[in-house]
């Protein structure tokens, strides 16, 4: 395991969740990771994430994994002469000092395979994985199914 890597993860254990469900270590900050409840039975389900690259190298996201799904998928849905279409990608570059964000409409995760339903105010365990082998566990806070990114309270 890198050096860098283990600063990371060591640093993430002792900073933790920052007020405001807020994630900082070094070189990332991650912003109000979130999905939405699901209904019974549902299969997948999509979360949302801003993830701003605080540090002097770029990094690359390329996926995740979760006790909840199968797998976590980095997708992206974009519109095509009035069609939806989404799809999958492979890796998200976020050059130093930039911000992405993984929201309704554009870049998004999915959870795959659910093995359990998702209810309002849930706590999902995600652990982030970067092409440079350094993991970062979030929690996904879980708001209503109709929510758009804004409507809870915890802190």
């Amino acid at each position: 395991m890198k050096f860098v890597t283990v600063v990371f993860l060591v640093t993430l254990m002792l900073v933790g969740a920052a007020p405001a469900h807020e994630y900082t270590s070094v070189g990332i900050k991650i912003e109000h990771p979130w999905a939405r409840a699901t209904p019974q039975g549902a299969t997948t389900a999509v979360a949302y994430v801003k993830i701003t690259n605080t540090g002097k190298t770029p990094l690359r996201l390329v996926g995740g994994s979760t006790s909840v799904a199968a797998r976590v998928e980095m997708h992206e849905m974009s519109m095509d002469g009035g069609v939806m279409r989404m799809r999958p990608v492979p890796g998200v570059d976020i050059a130093p000092g930039a911000t992405v964000e993984f929201k309704a409409g554009g870049l998004h995760l999915m959870l795959i395979g659910l093995n359990r339903q998702l209810m309002q105010e849930d706590m999902v365990p995600v652990t982030l994985q970067f092409a440079d082998g350094a993991k970062l566990l979030i929690d996904l806070y879980v708001e209503g199914m109709g929510a758009g990114g804004g409507d809870h309270g915890h802190s």
